[in-house]
C-alpha cells in the first residue's frame, strides 16, 4: 500500500490523475487512521526532492528556525504546573500550518481553492484554548491535537481529535457538529462535553455536561445502534474487547483539567503516571511493576510535580528518585 500511495502522490503532484482519482487521494487527508501513512509517503517524496534539487526548497532557513523552536518547546522541562494558552484563536495555528505546508510540501501537491485542514496542538505539560470560526469554544488537554476545516457554506462542521478536548459547541439547527475520534464519531447540534481519546489509552471516554449528543459508528468499529447521551452520562469504549458501556457520573470531575485542576477517584497508579507525564511533560519510570496496581484518590491543582511525588510517597508504599528529566518510582 505504501508504494501505491507514493505513486498516487507523485501522479497528484504531476497533475496526472483523473478527477475521480484526485478526489480519492485528497480524501485520505480526512481519515485519521490513514494520516500517518500519508505523511510517510509525503516525507519519502521530500527526501528524494531534497536530494535532487536542494535549492528548490525555498524556505529552508525559515523551516529550520521553526523546527528548532518547536523542538526547544518540546524538551523544555516543566518546573511546575504549566498552563499554555495557544493563541486563543485557531487563526494562529492556521498561520503556523501555512508556513509548514509552504516549506514541506513540493509545489503542486496542494492546489489553491482546495479544502485544507488547520491544526491546534497542546504539547505535553500544557493546556491549549481555542475558538473556532463558528464561535465553538475548545480546550485541548496536554499531548492532544485537533484538526478542522473551515466551513464556508452549509456543510457539516467537523473536527478530528487525537487526545482529550472539552467542547462548548455553538448551536446550529442546520449545520451539525461532528467530532471524529478514530473509534466512534460524536454528532451534536450545540452542547458542552468532554472527549478523551488518546491513542495509547485503552479506553475512549465521552462525558456529557449539557445538551444532547449522539455516538455513531466510525471506521472499522461498528455499533449495533447509535447511542444518545443526556447530561450526566458517560460513554466508555474499551479498545481491548470493543465493548461499550454508559454510566452516570459527575461531569465536572472529568473536565476539571481545563481549569488547571485534576480530580481522580480510585485511579490506578498506572493511569495516574500517564496523567502526570502529560500534565507536567516529564518521563516517569517504574522499577517494580507491582506498584502499578495501587489505587489512589486525590486532587491536583497548583502543586508542582515534586510536591505531587512527595504526597504519593507519604500515602503509598513507594518513593521516587529524579535523574535529569526522568523520574523513577520504586517500591519501599
Amino acid at each position: 500500500m505504501r508504494n501505491a500511495l507514493k505513486y498516487k502522490l507523485e501522479q497528484l503532484q504531476a497533475d496526472a490523475l483523473s478527477a475521480d482519482d484526485r478526489k480519492q487521494v485528497l480524501s485520505l487527508f480526512h481519515h485519521p487512521d490513514k494520516e500517518y501513512l500519508l505523511k510517510d509517503g509525503i516525507y519519502q517524496q521530500l527526501e528524494e526532492f531534497a536530494e535532487t534539487d536542494q535549492d528548490s526548497l525555498e524556505e529552508g532557513p525559515e523551516f529550520e528556525r521553526l523546527w528548532k523552536r518547536i523542538e526547544s518547546e518540546r524538551i523544555r522541562p516543566a518546573p511546575g504546573t504549566i498552563q499554555w494558552r495557544a493563541g486563543i484563536y485557531l487563526t494562529a495555528a492556521a498561520l503556523i500550518l501555512g508556513l509548514i505546508v509552504g516549506v514541506l510540501v513540493p509545489k503542486g501537491l496542494f492546489q489553491p481553492g482546495k479544502a485544507s485542514f488547520y491544526t491546534a496542538i497542546a504539547p505535553p505539560g500544557s493546556v491549549s484554548e481555542a475558538v473556532l470560526p463558528d464561535s465553538t469554544h475548545i480546550f485541548l488537554n496536554a499531548g492532544s491535537r485537533l484538526r478542522y476545516a473551515p466551513v464556508t457554506g452549509n456543510e457539516v462542521r467537523e473536527v478530528f481529535l487525537e487526545g482529550e478536548a472539552w467542547f462548548d459547541v455553538k448551536h446550529s439547527k442546520k449545520i451539525p457538529f461532528i467530532v471524529h475520534t478514530g473509534f466512534y464519531d460524536i454528532r451534536v447540534m450545540g452542547t458542552r462535553f468532554n472527549v478523551k481519546a488518546y491513542r495509547e489509552d485503552d479506553k475512549v471516554i465521552t462525558t456529557l455536561e449539557n445538551g444532547k449528543i449522539q455516538a455513531e459508528s466510525a471506521g472499522s468499529f461498528r455499533m449495533e445502534k447509535d447511542i444518545v447521551l443526556v447530561p450526566g452520562e458517560q460513554l466508555i469504549y474499551k479498545k481491548q474487547d470493543h465493548s461499550l458501556e454508559v454510566n452516570r457520573v459527575s461531569p465536572p470531575v472529568y473536565s476539571s483539567w481545563k481549569d488547571n485542576k485534576l480530580i481522580f477517584i480510585n485511579m490506578s497508579l498506572r493511569e495516574l503516571i500517564i496523567l502526570l507525564e502529560r500534565k507536567y511533560g516529564v518521563d516517569i519510570l517504574v522499577a517494580d511493576l507491582d506498584i502499578l496496581n495501587y489505587h489512589y484518590d486525590g486532587t491536583i491543582k497548583n502543586e508542582t510535580i515534586v510536591e505531587v511525588l512527595n504526597i504519593l510517597q507519604e500515602t503509598l508504599p513507594v518513593y521516587y528518585e529524579i535523574n535529569d528529566q526522568t523520574i523513577k518510582i520504586l517500591k519501599k
